[in-house]
């Protein structure tokens, strides 16, 4: 088994690094999942010996970039990273006396630091708006930084694995700061408002022969009306006639197909320059496990299935037998903090039902977010 551990920069710094190395290769950890390009936050840090809670510096790199690599998005680097010895490296040199690897937990598109800075390569909603959250992956700026980033850290650093996370578009809602919706947002209201009119993206579709302006005008043009007029777009828990109309539009479902395909095309650029830089790195991908063509694609670009974080044992076991169907090797991940677990005694059965359902390893959420009964639950494992 080749068990993971989620971590921070910030949880290895106040410890040190030898120390909590030493401490997380006894707990019979493999590979430290590092935080390396990572989004804002508010954390509570409850066995940290520093501080005890944390707000990260938004959209940063934890590992000092070869910036002539970039084009016109300039990346973001955390304080932390001082000149030749960042993060990245000062783990790397701690986990070899131990025969530990480093995984590049990487958070790709969700980047509200960028999105602030480059407004116009975000999702934008059908009023225009740009939903600086999530950067567009149909974006030509944004797919130069994206496979750049990763290029130039697998490149430059013994990364055995790459775990992508956000490489595509977002939903509207993400709990942004003091996020305040007053309207009654049901699912259809969401997944309209999730729909992305970035220019770019509606000049790539127009180029491909799609009427993406008319599918714009036409989800603005519901979404107005339910708020203004008080013409619903659900009837009962279905989607209401004018939105099946819209959702069943030729031009609706090439759109959507389209932008499908962004995604999955970056998703093979990122691949291909992760193996360019190193063949021997995996790329792992979260599978959302839904069944779906876009799920199967993007899974497609992958070397392991990454299945997600098990509410039960049962959850373990089904998720496991889902992610099998992509015919590749799959990980279990454990979130060791509530609401998932919330008392030690659970964690010894989710760690058996995911061993048990066959997968390659299981993945520890998060070595600073833990509280102390539960890292020494996790530790007992050994």
């Amino acid at each position: 088994m080749r068990d993971g551990l989620f971590t921070y920069a910030w949880d290895l710094e106040d410890e040190g690094y030898d120390a909590a190395v030493g401490k997380i290769a006894e707990a019979g950890f493999t590979t430290i999942n590092l935080a390396t390009s990572y989004h804002a936050g508010k954390f509570l840090l409850p066995h940290n010996p520093r501080r005890r809670v944390y707000f990260p510096e938004d959209g940063a790199l934890y590992f000092n970039p070869d910036l002539s690599r970039y084009g016109r998005i300039q990346p973001r680097v955390h304080s932390l990273a001082e000149q030749d010895r960042d993060p990245v490296t000062k783990l790397l040199d701690a986990i070899r006396p131990h025969g530990l690897t480093y995984t590049a937990w990487t958070v790709c598109l969700h980047n509200s630091w960028l999105g602030e800075r480059y407004p116009d390569t975000t999702m934008h909603t059908a009023f225009g708006d740009p939903l600086i959250h999530s950067l567009s992956p149909a974006h030509p700026d944004v797919r130069t930084y994206l496979v750049s980033m990763i290029g130039d850290l697998v490149r430059r650093y013994e990364v055995a694995a790459i775990q992508l996370e956000s490489p595509g578009y977002m939903g509207f809602l993400h709990g942004y700061h003091h996020e305040i919706i007053g309207a009654d947002l049901d699912a259809v209201q969401q997944q309209l408002l999730s729909v992305s009119f970035n220019p770019a993206e509606i000049e790539g579709a127009r180029r491909a022969g799609i009427d993406a302006e008319g599918v714009r005008a036409r989800v603005a043009g519901l979404l107005d009306a339910c708020w203004n007029q008080g013409v619903p777009v659900m009837d009962g828990d279905t989607p209401a006639a004018g939105v099946r109309d819209l959702f069943e539009d030729a031009d609706y479902l090439a759109y959507r197909a389209w932008q499908t395909d962004q995604v999955i095309s970056l998703a093979e650029e990122v691949r291909n320059a992760v193996k360019a830089a190193n063949p021997n790195t995996h790329v792992l991908h979260f599978a959302a496990l839904d069944g779906s063509e876009a799920d199967r694609r993007l899974i497609a670009t992958a070397d392991e299935v990454l299945s997600g974080y098990a509410s039960s044992d049962e959850d373990a076991r089904d998720r496991a037998n889902r992610a099998a169907a992509f015919g590749k090797p799959t990980r279990g991940a454990i979130r060791a903090i509530a609401p998932d677990m919330v008392t030690p005694d659970v964690v010894a059965p989710r760690f058996a039902a995911w061993e048990n359902a066959g997968v390659t390893g299981v993945d520890v959420y998060n070595y600073g977010l833990m509280p102390g009964v539960m890292w020494d639950a996790i530790a007992k494992r050994a």
